[in-house]
């Protein structure tokens, strides 16, 4: 068994002593590691935190602002991130934005308006995807704008999707109908539409779902899930004869959809899953997210009984989400 007060202090030993940044950025995302590997740690790593953050090295620090979120209380975290908002290197103000975008807490809305005045527009969006998870619009302009980045498009999708302001309607349509847009990106975009009422996104994604016509496409199995998420017409009846095809690759998408359309009728579909035969793990443990989501009494009463079944790494997952929607 690996002794990880060993590991943690070669990577302490190659802070001090290494001159190669790649190695000392290495070193710095072990400890990374060993604090979110088990939580139990965090007492004897916590002092290792202000080592990370004095660092020389910006990818260093950037990491031990990642740290942070491992090893510091519910309650000294924000004020933590927090006042990353004075940093003088964007990298590690960025992280900080997007730690505390990902913490989803009311009390985190004035840290959060700061970093909307930062001046790298990578912060700002991170604060503007935190206002939204909060349903607040202050960061819907810097969302917009960000619909035109290549590499923030699809999250700014799915922010825009969560905040659910109509006015971002006329610039996600006209997304939506950009000739070459990737097509991971045009069926987020018709996710968009659906859960802002537009009928054409719905419509999309119960086509771009069809077995038939789009098996091969990479996007199809975000459509499946995304035709329950947004109750697109037709949805149930789509994700139906998908989850219960052997064939079809999309049948764990199909279980997440049937459970985000929380219709209890998937029920039985869903527990089909979760019992058949030989299916690999990964669909039976899309089936069990599936019922979880569905949040049927009986269903969350057969996942709870069949986590032994399951892989460690399957139980963790499950454990998480049970904990996470009591």
């Amino acid at each position: 068994m690996t002794d990880w007060r060993a590991e943690r202090d070669r990577a302490l030993f190659s802070l001090e002593h290494d001159r190669d940044p790649r190695l000392r950025a290495e070193a710095a995302e072990l400890l990374f590691y060993l604090a979110t590997e088990d939580a139990s740690r965090a007492p004897e790593l916590a002092p290792v935190l202000p080592r990370l953050l004095a660092d020389k090295q910006v990818a260093v620090r950037r990491t031990g602002v990642g740290m942070a979120t491992a090893v510091l209380s519910a309650e000294e975290l924000p004020g933590f991130l927090a006042a990353r908002a004075s940093d003088e290197e964007s990298l590690v103000r960025l992280e900080a934005a997007g730690r505390m975008a990902d913490l989803v807490r009311a009390d985190c809305r004035g840290s959060l308006a700061r970093f909307l005045e930062d001046s790298s527009f990578e912060v700002r969006f991170e604060a503007a995807r935190g206002m939204a998870s909060l349903q607040h619009p202050a960061g819907l302009e810097v969302l917009l704008q960000a619909l035109d980045k290549d590499l923030l498009r699809f999250r700014a999708l799915g922010a825009l999707a969560e905040l659910g302001d109509a006015r971002a309607l006329p610039a996600v349509r006209d997304l939506f109908h950009r000739w070459l847009l990737p097509a991971f990106d045009r069926t987020q975009a018709a996710g968009v539409l659906a859960r802002l009422g537009d009928a054409e996104g719905a419509a999309w994604l119960i086509k771009r779902s069809e077995p038939r016509r789009w098996n091969w496409a990479q996007d199809r199995a975000l459509a499946v899930e995304l035709c329950g998420e947004v109750k697109a017409p037709g949805a149930l009846e789509r994700l139906h004869s998908i989850v219960v095809d052997p064939r079809d690759k999309c049948r764990g998408a199909a279980a997440r959809g049937l459970g985000r359309l929380g219709d209890a009728r998937a029920l039985p579909w869903l527990l089909a899953l979760l019992d058949e035969p030989g299916v690999p793990e990964d669909f039976r443990l899309d089936a069990a997210e599936g019922l979880w989501l569905l949040a049927v009494p009986e269903g969350r009463a057969r996942v709870r009984a069949a986590l032994p079944a399951f892989s460690a790494e399957a139980r963790s997952e499950l454990t998480e989400l049970i904990q996470e929607m009591p």
